[in-house]
């Protein structure tokens, strides 16, 4: 286990020199912790008896829940974000811990290798029109991706999105041992189509095997591309954990992730800044599956097999309401145009990924 540490340690290191990550230059309120990362920040629990099922928005956002969906007009949406808040049992304030892994815009591929040899996800995967003639394709990402339309920050900015989602076994190519990591992803966020920035948060899942030793390495996380990855200590998730994520922003340089653990019912609230020069446009909304960039490439994607995602919902800061059905599938590629991930769509806000090609 010290050589698979090594291992993992040798790629945690800091993305950017200390003085070049953001940091807040105004004291911060009563109700902020600093973290270890500069720029970055939480809330701890709210007092014994704080309900943020019937508080209001100020006292949510004071206590660090995520902005709640109107459940008048949205009650799915609603519901999920109540279900997640219900959950919200115990609150962790968290060590971060900052990585070299990048989870970048998406890198789109006109011309994927479409034959008889190349079974892939267009002819599997119905869309909400039951059309195909949507599906988009990407060397890194795989999943959903909606656009707002957003030319710059304002009111058709995407303002949060949530979804829940399982974490899977994470295992390399049946038959393989690479003598290394694979690498994998699940995610939401917003920006990163079009636009050179990302405000995401998710959870890794990696696969080691060599001379015959097998490993898995899971934790959660947050980015605000192009800053690294920052893995988030203290909040455990493990294979089969169902996983709630919110992300958000209160201006186009500040944003936050809330993630929920339905296993264990422990939440975790981060606030953190964007990369100088790269504001939130707000333009795009997606829920992704990804193969990192590690070392300065493209990793392995880990085989996972599948991947469920459901409450999938987008608002944007004139409260328009988008969910996946009014979206674009995004299938992953490898080197050869082959696909290697895929979404299975299977409702309004509801999509399984699926890994393929050279995960098998």
């Amino acid at each position: 286990m010290k050589t698979l540490t090594s291992a993992l340690t040798a790629i945690v290191v800091l993305a950017a020199p200390l003085a070049a990550l953001a940091i807040n230059p105004q004291p911060l309120p009563p109700n902020q912790h600093a973290l270890n990362l500069p720029g970055a920040t939480t809330i701890e629990a709210p007092p014994a008896g704080f309900d943020p099922i019937t508080a209001s928005d100020e006292d949510l956002q004071y206590h660090g829940f995520p902005p709640r969906p109107n459940q008048t007009t949205e009650p799915k949406a609603y519901a999920t974000w109540a279900k997640a808040m219900s959950h919200s049992k115990t609150r962790v304030v968290p060590t971060l811990e900052q990585t070299t892994i990048f989870h970048g815009p998406a890198n789109v591929t006109k011309n994927p290798k479409l034959d008889a040899s190349n079974p892939t996800a267009v002819e599997s995967v119905p869309t909400p029109s039951g059309k195909v003639s949507n599906v988009t394709y990407s060397s890194n990402w795989s999943g959903y991706v909606d656009f707002s339309g957003a030319t710059s920050y304002g009111s058709t900015s995407y303002y949060y999105l949530v979804n829940t989602m399982v974490v899977p076994v994470a295992q390399q190519a049946f038959g393989a041992c690479t003598g290394g990591w694979d690498w994998g992803s699940e995610w939401n966020g917003i920006d990163g189509w079009g636009s050179p920035d990302v405000l995401q948060a998710g959870v890794e899942f990696d696969a080691y095997c060599s001379g015959g030793y097998k490993a898995s390495y899971y934790s959660a996380w947050y980015e605000w591309y192009p800053y690294g990855e920052v893995r988030i200590s203290g909040f455990p998730v493990a294979a089969g954990d169902d996983i709630f994520v919110e992300v958000w922003h209160t201006t186009s340089t500040q944003g936050y992730a809330y993630l929920v653990n339905y296993n264990n019912n422990q939440a975790v609230e981060v606030g953190f800044t964007a990369y100088p020069g790269y504001p939130l446009r707000g333009n795009s909304a997606e829920w992704v599956i990804e193969r990192p960039t590690v070392g300065g490439s493209l990793a392995t994607l880990t085989n996972y097999e599948m991947i469920p995602f459901w409450d999938s919902y987008a608002y944007t800061e004139s409260s328009v309401f988008y969910d996946i059905a009014n979206g674009y599938p995004i299938d992953m590629t490898d080197s050869t145009g082959a696909v290697i991930s895929y979404p299975e769509y299977i409702g309004p806000e509801a999509f399984v990924g699926h890994v393929t090609g050279s995960a098998w």
